[in-house]
């Protein structure tokens, strides 16, 4: 962790938090939104290691010379390198506090516990803070009584809850915080980073970066979880279909049913395949699977639109009604009959 540089394309969070680390005048309470892995607890962090690192440029304004400066866009950077940086890099600074969701949700024993806690002075941090993961998942009871303290912040205490829309989240509690907005990361940013980072081709890169969503911690896993050989074995299968016996196309489904915490990836890509099939003769360019262009153009020549439109809201379909517990086994048997004709 590397403060705000370790960020990847959120300008504007960064001006608006460096703006407010150079004025002095921070809000008691923030709210981060926007969909998972584009840095929001990544620019939490970086934002209490600035406020409280003791370098040159390190700070909030009001325990700072006139004369610190940031680096040449702004940004107001941690030094890394004083003891309240080492402290928080490490996880070991007693005022960052973090709260995360305890299985399914955050509970009201979690929050009870922040707030005594809060009720003490900051053991050693010029502002202590509060961060709260994926704030959406407050049940009712935690998100009143996490609102009772908002009501009345504690001194020296500054807040960031971090939440997919702040429409998930109870009104009077995101009326009480300063909202800032992270966008989706853009494909190019995200295949640049996987090629950097995780030494993949460009070809390998760029489909992972055009599933990932904007997201570069799902083009991590993805990349972790061999996304590419299992995307391709499912291709295939699909591509078989219509020519298998009965029994071999059930088999697929059987095997689909066996990794259900990898389902709705495997549902993602059969939606973006016979997209790509359906939008290539328009704008081949905006494929998603870039890397099999020439499979996708063999299948486009022979393809009805129609019965791939019909098979994308089957795939749909299917998806709602095991999110909706669905019987698995059958509503995948019966997606493998409707999925078979040929394309």
């Amino acid at each position: 962790m590397s403060g705000f540089t370790s960020l990847a394309d959120q300008k504007r969070p960064v001006r608006l938090l460096s703006s407010a680390l150079s004025s002095g005048n921070l809000p008691h309470a923030f709210l981060f939104t926007g969909i998972d892995g584009i840095g929001k607890k990544t620019a939490a962090m970086a934002f209490a290691m600035a406020c409280n690192c003791a370098g040159p440029a390190g700070g909030f304004a009001e325990n700072q010379p006139e004369t610190v400066a940031g680096n040449r866009d702004g940004r107001l950077e941690p030094c890394g390198q004083c003891s309240s940086c080492k402290k928080m890099i490490s996880g070991n600074h007693p005022d960052i506090i973090l709260i995360n969701p305890s299985g399914a949700l955050i509970k009201v024993d979690q929050v009870r516990a922040l707030c005594s806690r809060l009720v003490l002075k900051p053991y050693e941090a010029k502002k202590r803070f509060a961060i709260i993961s994926d704030a959406q998942k407050l049940n009712p009871e935690a998100g009143n009584t996490l609102l009772k303290t908002l009501e009345e912040p504690p001194e020296h205490t500054v807040f960031i809850l971090t939440a997919l829309q702040a429409s998930d989240i109870l009104p009077t509690i995101v009326s009480r915080c300063q909202q800032i907005r992270f966008n989706p990361i853009p494909i190019s940013s995200i295949q640049a980073y996987m090629e950097t980072s995780h030494g993949l081709s460009a070809e390998k890169a760029s489909a992972m970066a055009a599933m990932a969503g904007g997201s570069i911690t799902r083009a991590e896993s993805m990349a972790k979880s061999n996304w590419i050989e299992k995307r391709n074995w499912i291709i295939e299968e699909l591509e078989a279909l219509p020519s298998r016996s009965i029994n071999l196309r059930l088999a697929f489904s059987e095997a689909l049913s066996k990794n259900k915490e990898w389902l709705f990836a495997a549902f993602d890509i059969m939606k973006n395949w016979f997209r790509d099939i359906v939008i290539f003769n328009c704008v081949p360019d905006r494929i998603m699977n870039q890397d099999l262009s020439d499979r996708i153009q063999i299948a486009s020549q022979r393809a009805d639109i129609n019965d791939l439109l019909q098979k994308i809201k089957a795939v749909e379909k299917a998806e709602k009604d095991i999110k909706s517990n669905a019987n698995l086994r059958l509503t995948l048997d019966s997606l493998m009959l409707t999925l078979s004709k040929g394309y």
